[in-house]
């Protein structure tokens, strides 16, 4: 009896222990199941990441790659422009120093793209058959500005008259009683002093800001003109002995967009883009114009 008793127990306990095995081993696999569900799903994530960074990486490649091509583009249409619009050294000078001003001044948010327009080389009609040629015109909001450039080496005496001239007496008997101008002294590669005079490129300016007003108000357009006269050689000095007080002068890029700062701070705004669009559109038909019949009168 106890024999038996004793056999039922031990059968008990092998199919206790062959379930407590089974389950067991059921639940082991049920957790590598279970990790390697959470390893592939880690793989899954860390695939996507890594895509969706390779995503935005080609992406940003992309776009530097794009704005990398159009600064490419900007230049080389840049480069043409100047190329066509420009025959010397210091009207390319001035133009870099325009662009890069306005560059400046949008970034600091002075301006709007659209609020700042520069009009290289242009040509209007001056009356009887004639045309006035400007270096640059700026339209800005608070007005329209006449930049003639001067790229002269050395010093400059703008100004200079016979009665003038009791600094320089030897010059006396050289010079106009009344009429201005302007004289350059340097050196050659020589080291030779060299002598060189000028009409006064005051007056010239000043002139030539009166033809464009005048044009301006013939077109129905309200003008605001400003006369600058721009010294942009990196070895110049001027000696300003002129009683001019309509033309502004100005000796260097820091000077320039140092007034051009002054401009758009501090006075009244009196065009907006869509009047500074008007302007340039009526100046583009007049320098073509001008163009057009200065080809026709060469064939």
């Amino acid at each position: 009896m106890v024999w038996f008793i004793i056999s039922i127990f031990l059968a008990v306990l092998a199919t206790w222990l062959t379930i407590k095995v089974k389950n067991e081993k059921t639940k082991q696999k049920e957790m590598r199941n279970s990790h390697y569900q959470e390893l592939e799903a880690i793989k899954e994530i860390q695939k996507a990441s890594m895509e969706a960074a390779a995503a935005a990486y080609d992406e940003k490649v992309l776009q530097i790659s794009e704005s990398y091509q159009h600064q490419i583009e900007k230049l080389m249409m840049e480069n043409e422009t100047i190329r066509k619009n420009y025959l010397n050294q210091g009207e390319i000078l001035t133009h870099q120093i325009l662009e890069h001003m306005k560059t400046t001044f949008i970034q600091e948010r002075i301006i709007l793209p659209d609020e700042m327009i520069i009009m290289p080389n242009i040509y209007i009609p001056e009356g009887n058959g004639k045309k006035r040629q400007m270096d640059h015109v700026i339209l800005l909001p608070t007005g329209i500005y006449v930049i003639e450039t001067k790229h002269w080496k050395g010093h400059i005496v703008l100004g200079l008259t016979r009665m003038g001239s009791h600094k320089f007496s030897f010059l006396a008997n050289l010079l106009d009683d009344e009429k201005q101008e302007a004289v350059i002294f340097d050196k050659n590669k020589l080291g030779e002093l060299t002598v060189k005079t000028c009409e006064n490129p005051l007056g010239e300016i000043q002139n030539t800001t009166v033809i464009l007003s005048n044009y301006l108000k013939s077109q129905e357009i309200k003008t605001w003109i400003t006369p600058l006269l721009f010294f942009n050689h990196e070895e110049s000095e001027v000696h300003d002995w002129s009683d001019n007080s309509i033309v502004t002068r100005i000796c260097n890029k820091e000077q320039l967009q140092h007034f051009f700062f002054q401009e758009l701070t501090t006075k009244e705004r009196i065009y907006g883009a869509f009047q500074l669009k008007n302007i340039e559109h009526c100046m583009e038909i007049a320098n073509y114009c001008t163009t057009v019949e200065e080809n026709s009168i060469k064939m």
